[in-house]
């Protein structure tokens, strides 16, 4: 069964798009690769996921979680 996903269109700043392009890795690879940690999506061998999205690491997960937590996102909209 396919995951459901859902489409944005995001304006990406130049400096975003150069650090990108100076690294070599297109800004997609970059914002996938960040909501697989944070969202701690895994792609293994035996289940692999069909919409791109692959964590980096165990290591990444808890470094985006923590960037997330300390930006304080999960509070902003809570009483």
């Amino acid at each position: 069964m396919p995951r459901k996903t859902k489409s944005i269109k995001l304006a990406l700043p130049d400096e975003f798009i150069a650090q990108c392009a100076s690294d070599g890795v297109a800004p997609d690879v970059v914002l996938r690769g960040f909501i697989a940690d944070l969202c701690q999506l895994m792609s293994w061998a035996a289940d692999p996921r069909t919409d791109g999205y692959c964590s980096n690491g165990s290591d990444e997960r808890r470094l985006a979680r923590e960037y997330y937590d300390r930006v304080g996102y999960p509070w902003w909209n809570k009483p």
